[in-house]
């Protein structure tokens, strides 16, 4: 446990841990009087007066409408400041890349992509990803934006703490150390994680009204792997590489995975999976989910039979998580509606009673979760620790 001797670096704790309360409550309810931040988080309304000064004038925070409060004067509200800086998020799979800018709120202020092709070389695609960062910096610059900094979610192994892209199998890639070259180049922070994490973060952040508290998000593609929300925190186990779902044991005896194994989920369940058991073509997934729409009988009956499997992983992580919530994208994510009803069915039948109860699993709305959550690698490092901003912008 850390221990603080020094009385002013105690005080600094304290005040940085007030300051971070007040912005994500401030993002979460939207607008608050200074009263009710004060009564909110148990602090004094002097305490939260004096660190919403700070936040006003380093213009994260800004005031609106008067409201009334009690039997007393009207009341300033206060919100985030939607001019108070910008993020980049930046998703790079193996058929696009997507850059997008948002507001210190979250909402979207800019937004680009370029497809891309496994095959091509590492540098050429890192390239087109580097000229759609520069684009964003240079759109912020133009709207006298302050750029707060990149996240990117990366499909493969990634150590987060080191900014390394330790492993990408599906692009060949190896100990690319991208934090290092990208803050060298633009001059702000960055912060990498794997898309599956991004993804749950997008999700939680900008899709689940209900904000549930234990959430898991498969991102099936290619590969496979699942970004775990536990208790409302990204779960990064010890060496930040947990969630590699793919490679969880299926059939002992099964198909031989890349990994060097047999039996993983990922060789039952996704796009490889399924092109192998329909003759060997690569799967597309629009056209494949209108060949479902369509009718095509030996399609269904492939995909219901990896839909029972998808349901089996998915009865794993719900008896050992309790999750209350599995949501269901990446590039499969067209057909993925196709399964839902069978993997729900499973799950009902196989997953223990009490965990299983009121778990919604669903498919998520939206293709484009994880550059969204990528921004808030960005924004969630300022929530947790807003001072250094705070300082350099007072």
């Amino acid at each position: 446990m850390q221990r603080f001797t020094d009385k002013k670096a105690d005080q600094v704790t304290v005040r940085r841990l007030n300051m971070a309360a007040i912005l994500k409550l401030l993002r979460e309810r939207g607008t608050l009087a200074r009263a009710d931040l004060a009564k909110e988080l148990g602090m004094t309304r002097n305490t939260a007066s004096n660190i919403v000064t700070d936040l006003l004038t380093a213009g994260l925070v800004v005031e609106t409408e008067f409201r009334r409060v009690g039997a007393g004067r009207p009341g300033l509200l206060l919100e985030l400041a939607h001019n108070g800086g910008f993020a980049i998020g930046a998703e790079i799979d193996i058929s696009r890349i997507i850059v997008v800018a948002v507001d210190f709120k979250g909402k979207t202020l800019w937004r680009e992509s370029a497809q891309i092709n496994p095959k091509q070389a590492q540098t050429e695609i890192i390239a087109t990803a580097e000229k759609l960062v520069r684009d964003a910096l240079d759109w912020g610059n133009g709207e006298n934006l302050k750029p707060l900094g990149i996240g990117v979610g990366l499909a493969g192994l990634v150590d987060a703490e080191g900014g390394t892209l330790v492993y990408a199998p599906t692009l060949g890639w190896k100990n690319l150390p991208l934090k290092q070259m990208w803050e060298k180049q633009f001059s702000v922070p960055v912060y990498l994680s794997n898309e599956a994490n991004t993804a749950a973060l997008g999700y939680y952040n900008y899709a689940d009204r209900s904000k549930a508290q234990n959430l898991a998000y498969l991102s099936i593609g290619v590969g496979m792997a699942a970004g775990l929300m536990l208790e409302g925190h990204l779960f990064g186990g010890t060496g930040g590489f947990a969630g590699q779902a793919g490679h969880m044991k299926i059939r002992p005896d099964g198909e031989p995975c890349s990994c060097g194994d047999h039996g993983c989920w990922i060789t039952e369940v996704g796009l490889t999976a399924l092109s192998r058991k329909t003759g060997g073509q690569p799967v597309k997934p629009d056209e494949t989910a209108q060949a479902l729409r369509d009718g095509d009988a030996q399609l269904t009956a492939v995909v219901a039979e990896m839909a029972e499997m998808l349901g089996i992983g998915i009865v794993n992580f719900i008896n050992l998580f309790n999750f209350d919530t599995v949501i269901l994208g990446g590039a499969m994510r067209p057909i993925l509606p196709f399964m839902l009803e069978k993997a729900r069915s499973v799950v009902d039948q196989r997953a223990l009673k009490h965990p299983r109860a009121n778990v919604r699993i669903k498919v998520s709305g939206r293709d484009d979760d994880s550059v969204f959550g990528a921004a808030c690698l960005v924004l969630d490092s300022i929530m947790n620790d807003p001072i250094p901003l705070v300082r350099s912008m007072i």
